[in-house]
């Protein structure tokens, strides 16, 4: 869109160029049109033209005055200059403002149109030049920025070897860390939170705030001091102005931890840890945003055998019995404990890795129920070994335990149900042939399914269950029914070729159906 406002004296030359330019081209477009410029110079900054087509000699204020004006308010606006033919010496003055574009009254329509759409031309190149300059220069301050955040990383990494000062062609930067320093590690609740918290510290480089993304979801953050005694001052103020400034826009949660005092890149690394520590300190806050102090101190590691009783007793018992609320009163118990004890990150991060494995060591098919709840790519211990507080790290713990043997409990009570439909069928026809696919349409259930879910239950196959079925209702017959032969007990029990039913009567019972009925 071309933006345009015409200023002319001439009630009849103004309305007649409103009409000849709305009529040009739909991307004209008249913003204002005035008498004077005076009137003009009253709304040129609201309506901001693109182009200003203006006379000479108007009263109140003149053509020249309003250009000398609109140069010093909108120095990128074009001007066209209307002028007669007795206007010259107006028109040379005008040029000396940088005017290069005029028409001679009375308006020639083509010469309109030429002037307006050469200027329209030369506004959308400048504009795109302008553009193109504001992405390259983003792009180089972001370069800066980037190549910086990467030299701060690898100090506080601990990287001896980083370079600490950088000078070329393209880019210049101070020596780090030769005044007093204090490390600021931010823990973000997730990605989104990181970022804003990253954005928050690159706004604040004007006074001096170093801002860089560590590993995880951190963040460091380096508070300047010109004295070594005002640097916890102004640490705790930054963390203070932080807190403050995201409130209420916050994409999640987070805990600073503030470091110690420090000078010199040999000394970066040491504090990045010690602010580390203490952030990771913040698992037991409760609040949205928390400050986490030296005088707090980290939290330190628990003995191993803590740990240890916490899995046994109410736990341990809840886990045999499959007992999803006694598994839910125990794990709420636990972290009543973990809380008072207050280990640190790590121990905890291990513990609730150990906590799964026993748990899935102790139940069969509780992996399986872990691995439906763990999002896609993540494996079931490292789903717990990533979280913001203890109140988060105690939600994902029930959500995996409760849930999980909840759904295992539901597919056991379901097992035993269809098991006992299949012992029951076994049972009427044990001296007939017994198909397994037969036995499974009756239980609507897959033929592998069904053979896997009777051995779990029953800790034998279904083959080894006709057998001893049979074997038991042979006994029976052998010592009560003394008129039925023995091969005739055989036949009874569904074997009806007695020699194979003596060679498995005496493998299973340890003596031939005779003896046995002689015992």
């Amino acid at each position: 869109m071309l933006s345009i406002m015409i200023i002319d004296d001439e009630d009849l030359i103004r309305r007649g160029l409103e009409k000849i330019i709305s009529k040009l081209n739909e991307e004209y477009v008249v913003v204002g049109s005035f008498s004077n410029g005076f009137e003009a110079s009253q709304e040129l900054d609201r309506l901001a033209p693109d182009v200003v087509i203006t006379d000479i000699k108007m009263p109140y204020m003149d053509g020249l005055q309003f250009i000398e004006e609109l140069r010093r308010r909108l120095p990128d606006t074009r001007c066209l200059i209307l002028s007669g033919y007795n206007d010259f010496d107006y028109a040379r003055t005008a040029m000396q403002y940088g005017v290069k574009d005029y028409l001679i009254k009375p308006v020639d329509k083509e010469e309109l149109v030429a002037n307006l759409a050469q200027i329209h031309e030369e506004i959308k190149a400048a504009k795109q030049e302008k553009v193109k300059e504001q992405l390259l220069s983003k792009k180089a301050q972001m370069s800066d920025l980037l190549l910086r955040e990467q030299q701060l990383r690898r100090l506080l990494g601990g990287d001896k070897d980083a370079p600490i000062a950088v000078e070329s062609e393209s880019l210049s930067m101070p020596l780090l860390f030769e005044q007093y320093y204090a490390v600021l590690a931010v823990r973000a609740s997730n990605q989104g939170m990181k970022e804003q918290l990253l954005e928050w510290g690159r706004t604040k480089a004007s006074t001096g705030l170093e801002s860089v993304a560590m590993e995880s979801q951190i963040i460091a953050l380096l508070v300047p001091s010109p004295k070594e005694e005002e640097t916890g001052r102004l640490a705790h103020k930054t963390a203070l102005c932080l807190m403050n400034d995201l409130q209420f826009a916050a994409k999640g949660k987070f805990v600073i931890g503030i470091g110690g005092t420090f000078k010199g890149s040999d000394a970066a690394a040491a504090a990045y840890q010690e602010a580390l520590a203490l952030s990771y300190a913040g698992i037991y806050k409760r609040e949205a945003f928390a400050i986490v102090t030296g005088k707090e101190g980290p939290n330190t590691p628990a003995d191993p055998a803590f740990f240890t009783a916490l899995m046994e007793g109410e736990f341990s018992r809840a886990l045999e019995r499959l007992d999803a609320d006694g598994i839910g009163t125990a794990v709420q118990h636990m972290f009543v404990e973990i809380e008072r004890v207050r280990p640190s990150y790590a121990d905890l991060v291990q513990f609730m890795a150990n906590l799964l494995y026993t748990a899935v060591q102790k139940v069969d098919g509780l992996l399986d129920e872990l691995v439906k709840l763990t999002p896609p790519g993540v494996g079931v211990y490292q789903s717990v070994a990533d979280f913001f507080n203890l109140t988060e790290m105690k939600e994902r713990i029930l959500h995996l335990l409760e849930l999980s043997l909840y759904r295992l409990a539901s597919v056991r009570k379901e097992g035993n149900r269809v098991i006992e439909t299949v012992k029951q069928l076994i049972q009427q026809d044990y001296d007939k042939e017994l198909e397994l696919t037969e036995l499974s349409e009756k239980v609507f259930l897959n033929p592998s399914y069904l053979s896997t879910l009777f051995k779990q239950e029953m800790g034998q196959t279904i083959t080894q269950y006709v057998l001893q079925l049979r074997m038991m209702k042979a006994k029976e017959l052998l010592k009560k029914r003394l008129d039925l032969k023995v091969y005739e007990v055989g036949e009874q029990v569904g074997y009806p070729d007695s020699i194979y039913f003596n060679k498995v009567f005496k493998k299973m019972v340890g003596v031939t159906p005779k003896e046995y009925r002689n015992l």
